[in-house]
């Protein structure tokens, strides 16, 4: 999903440098709130701050620092903070998030959570009355002896209570339980969804891990915030204050003797599942530091904090256990002094000392409920702000310009007086201009950082162009919506994305819904039809995650035929020749040659020989048109092309040598 999202484009060819417009790496990059977070193995290792044996047992220094004429801010900066939102103060910020994203989303199941909780109410009403039926027979039993008193009716309603509590209780969690499943689907779909529409710059701005990790673990904690930690939440606290109201209805002086040890048990529970929260987050950095002395560092302070995290879960249970027992014996003393006095029958404290036993479950859950809770709010307002991103593929509210429809035979394409610079820094394209005619194949050639893949990005508004400058059969495309768009154009990018999936699906990919057998065909216009039938389960082969299992030129190839399975009338081939070898650029300018028929063709290319068979051929250097014809006249003019051209010859004998 993410990896489909285009940066800014590089270079022609396999070239590492940063191309057009591309930002320098650097360092540190920044958080969800625009602080400064380290890169793993630099940084990161000061922020975290291991202790003075830590580095001993390391061995060496710390890693290089940023030298202090460094730059801190990268050149994309500018365009990540008109992606993002202007931040309000923290506080105010995540209450907005958490009122906002939590009534969105739990309003369609306000029935379901009401029946819950009224489910919830009458099964803790239900469990509290089975000591009290205890209560009551113990003291039948007491007044009219074991002949008279109604002891097989006591026991058939208490059967009947523990059933009843059994089934209501089911249904509160069928209740809950169901509508934080709906909740966590309709975050699903609302997120990836965001994921779609966000713009280049975001995805420079936040990490890969780090999208991938609010798309799983932190959606898995806000299902368990509106599904099993709600229902913990209103469980405990209907449990404890029905439990508390029927102990004070049998003794209130018993029952203060009772609740003295409890704030100490919650001080206990709260400490001990907070301790543990933060013992944890240190599980939560799967990092691949560059250094083995920063891994060492790192390493150790893990080891650490799981110890001291051990140490906490040891002492936590003997010491509750401790309490809860003291309390006991004072119930035991001060209850069992009263009923030989005479102020408390029998029957009255063997309730009571049922009614304690129920409370030892929400005071152990209270602390760990706490957190699941904090847990879930953190994540939902990690979550929140991902959906709180401005879209950038959101058309302009109005009501949409009129359109004209596409002429009978489409394709045509025009770049008018373009010029288009990523956030800020200098121009990568300067007063371009061109046309491409229907069927007609063009190729754009010219140095690395020249201005050549920007073009296609703003003719498939992956990037917005300026206003009336790229134009699609006549009409500026800011004016045409992106999936009508999309469907008169078809991309093929330097590096062919392939999913873990048949060959069949991977070129279906961009048309489910198209004609039978339009797969095959578009597998022998692509020049790949014949080498389907040795593979194993022929097209069926399973071609490995991003195609492994195949050749580079069996992937472009694939990614070839998928584009033209859309039957889309332009097509756009974005350096599809950078990582093949001169055999296989030879193999796939055949199937090229073949398979673009009618269609109109945009080239962009730093292969020349691949160019040559161009109808038209256009030269760009420093973002500039510097030349535009055919190859035997460009070659004929000795100007950049020609040079090109030259150096290239140059480098294939020296291959072939």
């Amino acid at each position: 999903m993410l990896d489909a999202v285009p940066a800014p484009p590089r270079g022609a060819g396999g070239d590492r440098g940063r191309g057009e417009g591309r930002p320098r790496p650097r360092r540190g990059r920044a958080d969800p709130h625009g602080r400064l977070r380290p890169q793993a193995g630099h940084d990161l290792v000061d922020v975290l701050r291991p202790h003075p044996r830590q580095a001993a047992r390391a061995g060496g220094a710390p890693g290089p620092r940023p030298s202090a004429g460094r730059t801190a801010r990268p050149p994309l900066a500018d365009a990540v903070r008109r992606v993002r939102r202007p931040q309000t103060p923290r506080r105010a910020g995540l209450i907005a998030c958490r009122t906002a994203c939590s009534g969105g989303y739990l309003a369609p199941y306000r029935a379901r959570y009401a029946w819950g909780l009224a489910f919830l109410v009458v099964a803790n009403a239900l469990s509290l009355l089975i000591p009290w039926m205890v209560k009551s027979a113990i003291e039948a039993l007491s007044a009219r002896g074991p002949t008279e008193a109604p002891i097989g009716r006591y026991v058939v309603l208490i059967l009947v209570l523990a059933a009843a509590h059994g089934v209501v209780r089911l249904g509160s969690r069928f209740a809950i339980l169901g509508a934080g499943q709906h909740v966590d689907y309709d975050l699903r779909n609302d997120l990836f969804a965001r994921f779609q529409s966000l713009p280049p710059a975001f995805y420079h701005a936040h990490r890969t891990g780090d999208l991938m990790s609010r798309s799983t673990s932190d959606i898995a904690a806000v299902k368990q915030l509106v599904g099993f930690g709600g229902l913990s939440l209103a469980g405990t606290t209907l449990a404890f204050l029905g439990t508390l109201i029927a102990m004070l209805v049998i003794s209130p002086s018993l029952t203060l003797w009772a609740m003295a040890p409890y704030p100490l048990l919650v001080m206990l529970a709260t400490r001990f599942n907070a301790r543990v929260h933060v013992r944890s987050q240190v599980r939560a950095y799967t990092l691949e530091p560059r250094e083995m002395a920063a891994f060492g560092r790192l390493n150790a302070e893990y080891l650490d904090r799981s110890l001291a995290l051990g140490r906490v879960q040891a002492q936590f249970a003997p010491l509750m256990g401790l309490v809860a027992g003291i309390g006991t014996l004072v119930i035991l003393w001060v209850g069992g002094a009263a009923v030989s006095e005479g102020r408390l029958t029998l029957g009255a404290f063997v309730a009571f000392n049922g009614y304690i036993a129920y409370l030892a479950w929400p005071t152990i859950a209270l602390g760990w409920t706490l957190s699941l809770v904090r847990r879930g709010m953190t994540s939902l307002e990690r979550i929140g702000e991902i959906l709180d991103e401005p879209a950038a593929y959101a058309e302009p509210p109005g009501p949409a310009p009129a359109v004209p429809p596409a002429p009978p035979a489409p394709g045509r394409i025009e770049f008018r007086r373009l010029s288009f610079a990523y956030a800020d820094r200098a121009p990568v394209l300067r007063d371009v201009s061109f046309t491409v005619e229907p069927g007609q194949t063009v190729a754009v050639v010219g140095p690395t950082g020249s201005g050549k893949s920007t073009l296609g990005t703003l003719l498939l508004r992956l990037w917005e162009p300026p206003p009336a400058t790229v134009f699609v059969d006549g009409v500026d495309v800011r004016r045409i919506d992106r999936a009508t768009l999309r469907r008169r154009l078809a991309h093929v990018p330097q590096e062919a994305f392939l999913f873990s999936r048949s060959i069949r699906e991977n070129i279906a990919f961009a048309a489910d819904d198209g004609p039978a057998g339009a797969v095959e065909e578009a597998a022998r216009a692509a020049g790949l039809a014949g080498e389907v039938g040795s593979f194993p389960a022929q097209w069926d082969t399973v071609v490995g995650e991003r195609g492994l299992t195949l050749s580079g030129g069996q992937r472009q190839r694939v990614a070839l035929a998928r584009a033209l399975v859309t039957g889309a009338p332009i097509l756009i081939l974005d350096e599809i020749f950078a990582n093949v070898d001169a055999a296989m650029e030879a193999e796939i300018t055949a199937a090229l040659r073949a398979a673009s028929g009618r269609r109109t063709t945009l080239l962009i290319t730093h292969r020349l020989r691949a160019a040559e068979a161009a109808d038209h051929i256009v030269v760009l250097e420093g973002g500039r048109v510097v030349e535009q014809g055919s190859h035997a006249a460009l070659l004929t003019r000795g100007g950049v092309y020609a040079r090109l051209w030259r150096v290239q010859q140059l480098e294939d004998e020296i291959a072939r040598a």
